[in-house]
């Protein structure tokens, strides 16, 4: 048992900042939160660590990872061949993500076995990360987006037929279900009856679901039919963002992502083509998209959550606290854009009474930073200690 002081403690809220506030945490769990001599006369026999200059919140939820993506990997072939080294890489991508904070992840398309593999790593207590939710493979159509030479991705069309992979996922050992439903072109890639058919079979069998949507028609087919939460979806306009928001569906925008994709592919495209330049067109309107519609959908009452995306090998794989800074620039207070990262993907993941805050009886996932968040954003990526589950698994004496 011990009792952690620092000088503050941001709940995770969106609103509550507890001044010179401590936690106590007994095993895996959050056992009381206040004032510090209020806890050690509750817990008398509690160690006492003391964080002075630091701010203490809960960690860190990241909803949109590829954690075995190998898009433009030099080693490419060689992970494809290899399902062992192709594991090296995905425990590296663990470990990174903890190293920033980030306690819960989301895969939302890696290779057959990797979510399985993963929990069952933690169960055996081989390895040590963030708690993994896993989507297993993403169903794409045939040509679909993300088909062409990756091991993340199942090609199916028809109704029945997918209805029959998302039961093998669930098999598979799927916590969800996820759908790539269009690239850089102007329509969706499945129809609306195949998608329906995913949410309603999901949805069935007691599952959510999320859906790639990155154009206006896959965008409005994916809020009729009802997908839990709509990643990227840069063209939820007002309307549709109403539709959403009475169905109780969320949003993982992952604009930085975006915004760098922007920037990267036209440094790495030396000689652009017509299709080249097509798709830089399309990421500058995405972009647009989310200048336009980002603010006001929050405003009107969107669950809003984060994620990163990364697919860019010479990128960190999860920079959460850049897309958490990214909504502070679109217009979120400090507070609010850390009520994105926590509690608001804990309601998405159907947990929100187990992690997401810095409550009595939540698990204690733990961030402690260098400096004040409250005030300056940039405060995050000074990272002194993460906890996952009570187990103090980062500690940086310095902070980075």
């Amino acid at each position: 048992m011990k009792i952690i002081k620092a000088d503050r403690i941001i709940v995770g809220d969106g609103k509550t900042v507890i001044e010179n506030g401590s936690v106590a945490i007994d095993a895996d769990r959050i056992i009381g939160v206040g004032e510090i001599e209020k806890l050690k006369k509750q817990f008398p026999n509690a160690y006492v660590e003391m964080k002075d200059g630091c701010t203490i919140l809960p960690g860190l939820i990241d909803m949109h990872v590829h954690i075995s993506g190998l898009y433009r990997r030099p080693e490419k072939a060689e992970m494809q061949e290899n399902p062992a080294f192709l594991m090296l890489m995905v425990y590296k991508h663990l470990q990174d993500a903890l190293s920033v904070g980030i306690t819960t992840l989301r895969g939302v398309g890696e290779a057959k076995g990797i979510g399985a593999a993963i929990r069952g790593g933690y169960q055996k207590k081989y390895i040590k990360g963030p708690r993994y939710i896993t989507c297993e493979r993403s169903l794409t159509r045939t040509g679909g987006h993300g088909s062409t030479g990756e091991v993340a991705k199942i090609e199916v069309d028809g109704p029945w037929a997918l209805r029959h992979w998302v039961r093998q996922n669930i098999k598979d050992g799927a916590d969800w279900i996820k759908v790539m439903d269009s690239h850089r072109g102007s329509c969706s890639e499945f129809t609306l009856e195949e998608l329906c058919a995913v949410t309603d079979e999901a949805h069935r069998l007691g599952y959510k679901c999320a859906i790639h949507a990155g154009n206006e028609q896959s965008t409005e087919f994916a809020v009729k039919a009802g997908f839990d939460s709509i990643e990227h979806g840069s063209a939820l306009n007002e309307e549709l963002a109403a539709m959403a928001i009475e169905k109780g569906l969320a949003w993982v925008p992952t604009i930085f992502v975006y915004e760098n994709s922007v920037t990267y592919m036209r440094q790495v495209t030396k000689n652009p083509t017509k299709t080249d330049l097509k798709s830089f067109e399309f990421l500058d309107h995405t972009v647009e998209g989310y200048e336009k519609n980002f603010l006001r959908n929050y405003k009107n009452g969107m669950l809003i959550a984060t994620g990163t995306d990364i697919c860019f090998p010479e990128m960190f794989i999860t920079p959460l606290q850049d897309e958490i800074k990214t909504f502070v620039r679109y217009g979120l207070t400090n507070l609010q854009a850390i009520q994105c990262a926590t509690e608001n993907g804990a309601k998405i993941l159907g947990m929100a009474d187990e992690i997401g805050l810095i409550k009595d009886g939540y698990c204690a996932d733990l961030l402690i930073v260098k400096g004040n968040p409250v005030e300056n954003i940039d405060s995050l990526k000074a990272v002194k200690e993460v906890y996952r589950a009570g187990e103090r698994m980062v500690c940086n004496a310095c902070g980075i």
